[in-house]
């Protein structure tokens, strides 16, 4: 089986660092206040912008749910720089 690899460009990178950010917010939100705070909607219409962009700029999918996988732990998101997590994953960050 092939490994996958992939360095992202500075534009890429700051997507995914949105994506990053967006994820750890929603996933804070929702944990602290719940579903229902009307801030969830609006941080999932951001994250949809986010999508459009980083597939726009063709950034696999791989990457990006290794993004998400990555900040769905608002914790760890807040403790580990995510470019050496990225690192781990054959993922080279600008």
């Amino acid at each position: 089986m092939k490994e996958l690899k992939f360095t992202a460009t500075h534009e890429q990178t700051k997507e995914l660092e949105g994506l990053a950010y967006w994820i750890a917010d929603y996933n804070y939100i929702s944990e602290k206040y719940g579903q229902e705070d009307p801030e969830i909607k609006r941080t999932e219409k951001t994250i949809n912008l986010v999508f459009d962009n980083l597939d726009r700029l063709g950034v696999p999918f791989w990457v990006q749910n290794t993004v998400i996988a990555f900040s769905e732990n608002w914790r760890r998101y807040k403790e580990i720089y995510m470019s050496d997590y990225l690192k781990t994953k054959n993922i080279i960050t600008a």
